[in-house]
């Protein structure tokens, strides 16, 4: 992954999809055998190119997916993942379909009966699940969801929060605690506003900035530099 993703990658939001754009400081440039290579008499500067298909290691994105605004778990709860070569895939047939681990990871890893899930790197069953049993060497799911693959691959598995479509008073917004704190500021600062109270309204609001701060700032390593003192030496 290159360094610096939040300056040298960039996104943009059209409905469902995600547009990725990577910004570089080069000439036009286009692939060509695997390679990407300058284009003769191209322009020199700062530019967004579209990315390679394949970016090495990945690339994160954080936070909600906006067809699942509240989900029955908070996020710092679903901590549940395994990864590891001795993960494989049964196809049950009639039967449940389970995922199997030679190691009998799974319960130590904390998933549970009910838990949903997320699988990434297998070589067919990527996607998203829910799990009807948890046992150490065994994940048990519905019928006719997974397609039969051996342990090969370097396959992860984690725990994601489960969707709430009927949201009540034990809901969680779809975004972790700092940010869900966040937002019932903003709530109680429109509630303020609506009631003409401007000076509760600007309490809330700087309270609201200051969590979404506050929540940034738990991102980021930050490293603070002091002067030594001189010293004589004698």
């Amino acid at each position: 992954m290159s360094f610096d993703t939040n300056r040298t990658w960039f996104y943009q939001i059209v409905g469902r999809n995600i547009q990725l754009w990577q910004y570089v400081q080069t000439a036009d440039t286009d692939t060509l055998a695997g390679y990407r290579i300058k284009l003769p008499n191209s322009y020199y500067g700062n530019q967004l190119v579209y990315p390679n298909e394949d970016i090495t290691n990945g690339l994160r994105i954080e936070y909600t997916a906006l067809n699942e605004p509240f989900v029955a778990e908070a996020l710092e709860t679903t901590t549940a993942k395994i990864s590891g070569t001795t993960i494989a895939f049964v196809d049950g047939g009639g039967g449940s379909d389970t995922i199997t681990d030679s190691g009998n990871g799974f319960v130590t890893a904390g998933f549970e009966a009910t838990d949903k899930i997320r699988i990434i790197g297998s070589a067919s069953n990527d996607g998203d699940y829910q799990l009807t049993n948890a046992a150490a060497g065994t994940l048990t799911m519905a019928t006719a969801l997974l397609t039969a693959e051996t342990a090969s691959e370097s396959v992860t598995i984690y725990q994601i929060p489960k969707e709430d479509s009927s949201p009540s008073e034990t809901s969680h917004i779809n975004l972790n605690r700092m940010l869900s704190l966040a937002c019932v500021d903003y709530i109680k600062a429109m509630l303020s506003d609506s009631q003409g109270d401007i000076q509760k309204k600007e309490y809330y609001m700087r309270e609201f900035w200051k969590k979404v701060g506050d929540n940034d700032s738990n991102k980021r390593k930050i490293a603070m530099l002091f002067p030594s003192g001189h010293y004589s030496v004698r």
